[in-house]
C-alpha cells in the first residue's frame, strides 16, 4: 500500500477564518461581562473589546502553535486519540500562565505574591471567561484540523483508487497485446499442418490463458494456485514457441490456497525473463519459481540479449506499484552476472 508522510497542518485560510471568528467573540465577551456586572461604560467597553481582541488573537496563535507541534510529534499517528487529552492539558496550562502575565502587565502587579494577595472576583471572572474562551478556541481549531485530515484522507484514497485502476489497466494491456497474439497465431498456423494433436492442445491452452486474463481484469487479488495454473497454460505456449530453449521449474511448497497476490504477477516476471535473455538448446533459459516464507520468488539465469525487444515500460514497475497497494513489504530485486531474482510478498488469507 502507498503511504503519504505529509503531516496535516492547518492551512492559512483556516487560520484566517479562526482569527475572524475570534475577533467577533472579542465583542461578545465584553458584552456578556457588562451584562453580568450591570456596568456599561462606552469607553471601558471599547477598551475591553480591544484587550479581549488582542487576547483572542494571541490565544489563537498560541493554540495553533501547540496544535502544529503535536502534529509534528504525532507524525505517524496524527489522529491518535491519546494526543487530545495531553494537548488540551498543555493548552490550559500555557493559557493560564499567559493570561496571568497579561493580567499582571495590565494591572501593574509587581510579583507573583502581589498577584496572590490581590486575586478577587474581577480576576476570577477574567481568568475563567478567558480559559473558557481558550477551550472553545482549542475545540474550534481541533475541529478544523480533524476536518482537514478527513479531506486529505478522502483525496488520498480517491487518488490511490485512480492510480490502482490505471496500473491494473496497464497490466491488462501488457498481456492482451497484438504482438503476443500474433506470435501465438503464427506458431499455431505452422503447427496445425504438422501436429494436429499438439495444435489442439495449443488452442486449448491459448483460450485458457486469455480467458484467465479477461476474467481477472477487475480482480485485485487471486490465489497463488490460480496464478500458478494460469502460468502453466502460458508457459505451454512459450514452450511450443521456443521448444526446449526455455525451462520452467515450479518448486513452490506453500499452501497455494492460503496465499494471494495480484493477478498476472508471475506471468509478467516470466515474460520479463524471456524478453531480456537469449536462449538456445545448449544453453537454455531456466526459470525457477519457489516460495521463501510468505514470498514467491522468480529466479532465472542471466544471458543478456545483444538487442533487446522493445519494452512497454511496464514490467517490474507495474509489479512494484500493484504490490504497494496491498502490502507494506516491498518487491525485492537481486541481480548479478549469473542470476536475476525477484521476490514478491504474498498476502496470507486470514
Amino acid at each position: 500500500m502507498i503511504s503519504n508522510n505529509k503531516t496535516a497542518i492547518i492551512k492559512l485560510p483556516v487560520l484566517k477564518f479562526s482569527l475572524i471568528t475570534l475577533l467577533t467573540l472579542a465583542v461578545l465577551f465584553p458584552s456578556l461581562f457588562a451584562i453580568i456586572t450591570r456596568n456599561f461604560v462606552p469607553l471601558a467597553f471599547a477598551r475591553d473589546v480591544g484587550v479581549t481582541a488582542a487576547l483572542n488573537v494571541c490565544s489563537v496563535l498560541l493554540i495553533y502553535s501547540i496544535n502544529f507541534s503535536f502534529n509534528q510529534i504525532f507524525r505517524q499517528k496524527v489522529n491518535a486519540w491519546f494526543r487530545y487529552p495531553l494537548e488540551y492539558a498543555l493548552v490550559m496550562y500555557v493559557s493560564f500562565w499567559y493570561l496571568y502575565l497579561f493580567y499582571r502587565i495590565m494591572t501593574g502587579d509587581e510579583s507573583y505574591a502581589a498577584y496572590l494577595l490581590n486575586v478577587g472576583w474581577q480576576y476570577r471572572q477574567y481568568i475563567v471567561m478567558n480559559l473558557i474562551g481558550a477551550s472553545f478556541t482549542y475545540m474550534f481549531i481541533t475541529g478544523l484540523n480533524l476536518y482537514q485530515l478527513m479531506q486529505e484522507k478522502a483525496a488520498q484514497a480517491e487518488r490511490l483508487e485512480k492510480e490502482y485502476a490505471q496500473v491494473r489497466l496497464q497490466a491488462l494491456r501488457s498481456q492482451v497485446n497484438p504482438h503476443f497474439l500474433f506470435n501465438s497465431l503464427s506458431v499455431l498456423s505452422s503447427l496445425v499442418h504438422v501436429d494436429a494433436a499438439t495444435s489442439e492442445k495449443f488452442i486449448v491452452q491459448l483460450s485458457k490463458a486469455y480467458r484467465y486474463i479477461l476474467d481477472q481484469k477487475d480482480a485485485e487479488m487471486v490465489t497463488l494456485r490460480s496464478e500458478l495454473d494460469f502460468l502453466e497454460s502460458y508457459f505451454f505456449l512459450l514452450q511450443i514457441r521456443f521448444s526446449n530453449k526455455v525451462l520452467l521449474h515450479n518448486k513452490v511448497q506453500a499452501d497455494k490456497e492460503a496465499y494471494m497476490l495480484p493477478p498476472l504477477t508471475l506471468q509478467l516476471l516470466v515474460e520479463n525473463a524471456v524478453k531480456h535473455n537469449k536462449m538456445s538448446a545448449s544453453e537454455p533459459l531456466e526459470i525457477n519459481i519457489y516460495n521463501d516464507d510468505s514470498r514467491i520468488v522468480v529466479e532465472n539465469n542471466v544471458s543478456v540479449r545483444d538487442q533487446h525487444e522493445v519494452s512497454t515500460g511496464i514490467g517490474l514497475d507495474n509489479i512494484r506499484k500493484r504490490i504497494a497497494f496491498i502490502s507494506k513489504e516491498p518487491v525485492i530485486i537481486e541481480q548479478n552476472d549469473q542470476i536475476f531474482k525477484v521476490s514478491v510478498p504474498l498476502k496470507k488469507i486470514k
